[in-house]
């Protein structure tokens, strides 16, 4: 082959790997015009710290040539510089973006945008931070990360970066923002995802204290500890919940908050802007009104027309009583103080459990015992048989469930009898000939409760007690509280057998807490 030929070979293959290592900028024409032409710079890819080319034209008129963000590099700083190259060491600040060559005819400005390979790393993140405030992030080629994603897929654009430089990029904490790892992007010809290290700790309110932690409803609660700004909402025992805008006054150490009117005793759960809970090691406890004595003592005297003299705490609180077997509460008290109540009984009360309202609608039950059937000394039947009667049936055609929770008077179980309409059968307990007896040691009455089922309104029901027999009367639709004075029953010195027993006819009862006082 010619040696004309060989160059002109060597010629086209060194354009067409120039070609593969340079960006072409399309800046010239293919002749010289004594202008200053960018025709090129490469090669991709490359980083900073590293040498990159410039090829055109009148080059050698070149000023200096600028980077993005702002970083000029003057002639004075090229490592070589001819009519048609200029070589220079890539400055760590220069970041991706269009060149500009300087001269003295004016700028030149790349068409195509210059970009390097950036390995960007991370030394050190601000480890614990409060939601709304600003973290540090330290390290190297900073100034290409693009994102941050904050845990909570929180998307922090490079545009809303408080600062960033090559060496500290400063963001702040979104309010969402949860516990966790951040993820970041950057830019480059070869973009980079990854994620920190180490976590970034997302402070939560604290509570140290809960002021007073005893406390009635409807009151003005006070919690003292710090970022308490941060609270969204209060969750109290019992199912409340209070929202932001209904907290009394808000900062970082201080919190004021109306107790719900159905709060209950316990710990509070805050919610921070993240969703995240945490509650208080402390707890509240809700001031109620107590009943610690009932006046008279006696539940004999607990009738209809007497005056019921309840002592006890916080009884000012007291909007109402609701006594067993009473429909409608009672709501006008013969006296009321926070130590003291008086109260007329209405008629058709029961023994049972008396319920008081406070005067935030709260309801809850008294624990002095009001009524006959709270107060048995000796308890046969209550929820099952207590003593040693044996557990007793039906005989003659009639049915009994001692598990029945049709129809409770107290507890959870009562026994359901179903009578056949004939004497000829009943519902018994214990048996005389096995010798199993409660005795009656110190006891006055044999007590019981019965309700009727349909259709037995007017009916009476036999009880039989140590071979005794007594028809006690009862009502259809109610409980009846019934108690038999020992004397009534031969005073016997043990119960070995009791028996209830229809008086002709058929249909259902409940009997319930069954025994002796």
């Amino acid at each position: 082959m010619e040696t004309k030929n060989i160059l002109k070979l060597l010629s086209v293959m060194f354009l067409a790997v120039s070609t593969l290592l340079f960006t072409g900028c399309d800046d010239e024409n293919d002749g010289s015009t004594g202008e200053t032409e960018l025709l090129s710079f490469g090669p991709t890819g490359v980083k900073h710290g590293e040498e990159i080319i410039f090829v055109g034209q009148n080059l050698d008129k070149v000023t200096a040539i600028s980077f993005a963000p702002s970083v000029e590099v003057p002639r004075s700083a090229f490592s070589s510089a001819t009519n048609r190259e200029i070589r220079l060491v890539v400055p760590d600040a220069v970041e991706s973006g269009k060149v500009v060559l300087k001269t003295g005819n004016g700028d030149i400005e790349s068409k195509t945008v210059f970009s390097l390979e950036v390995p960007v790393t991370i030394t050190s993140i601000t480890p614990e931070a409060k939601p709304g405030t600003n973290i540090t992030i330290t390290g190297d080629k900073l100034n290409w990360i693009e994102t941050i994603t904050f845990p909570n897929d929180l998307l922090i654009e490079k545009s809303a970066f408080v600062s960033q430089s090559l060496t500290e990029l400063v963001v702040t904490v979104p309010m969402e923002a949860q516990t966790g790892f951040l993820a970041f992007t950057s830019g480059g010809t070869e973009p980079l995802e990854f994620e920190s290290e180490t976590a970034l700790t997302v402070k939560l309110p604290v509570v140290t204290a809960l002021t007073p932690s005893a406390i009635r409803h409807a009151a003005d609660l006070t919690l003292t500890g710090t970022d308490l700004d941060l609270v969204t909402k209060i969750a109290f025992p019992g199912g409340t919940s209070v929202l932001k805008s209904a907290f009394k006054s808000q900062s970082e150490t201080s919190l004021v908050v109306t107790v719900p009117t159905n709060a209950t005793n316990g710990k509070l759960t805050l919610t921070a802007p993240s969703g995240v809970t945490s509650q208080t090691s402390g707890s509240i406890t809700i001031v109620l009104p107590i009943v610690t004595a009932l006046s008279p003592a006696s539940t004999m005297d607990h009738d209809p027309g007497v005056t019921l003299t309840m002592t006890g705490t916080d009884l000012d609180l007291v909007k109402s009583l609701t006594f067993p077997g009473v429909a409608t509460p009672v709501t006008s008290f013969v006296s009321q103080s926070s130590t003291e109540l008086q109260v007329v009984i209405p008629n058709d009360v029961q023994g049972g459990t008396l319920v008081i309202t406070t005067i935030h609608n709260y309801t809850l039950p008294v624990t002095v015992p009001f009524g006959d059937q709270l107060t048995l000394a000796t308890v046969i039947y209550d929820d099952a048989i207590k003593n040693p009667l044996g557990a007793g049936g039906g005989w003659g055609g009639v049915t009994t469930d001692p598990n029945s929770t049709e129809n409770v008077r107290l507890g959870t179980k009562a026994i359901k009898v179903t009578f056949a309409g004939s004497w000829g059968g009943g519902a018994q307990f214990g048996n005389w000939s096995t010798g199993q007896t409660v005795s009656t040691a110190g006891r006055s009455y044999y007590a019981f409760s019965i309700f009727g089922g349909a259709g037995t309104a007017g009916k009476k029901i036999n009880v039989n007690v140590a071979g005794k027999q007594i028809q006690v009367p009862f009502e259809e639709g109610k409980w009846t509280d019934v108690q038999i004075p020992l004397t009534d029953l031969n005073s016997p010195a043990g119960i070995n057998e009791i028996w209830f027993q229809d008086t002709g006819w058929a249909g259902v009862v409940f009997i319930d807490h069954i025994g002796l006082k």
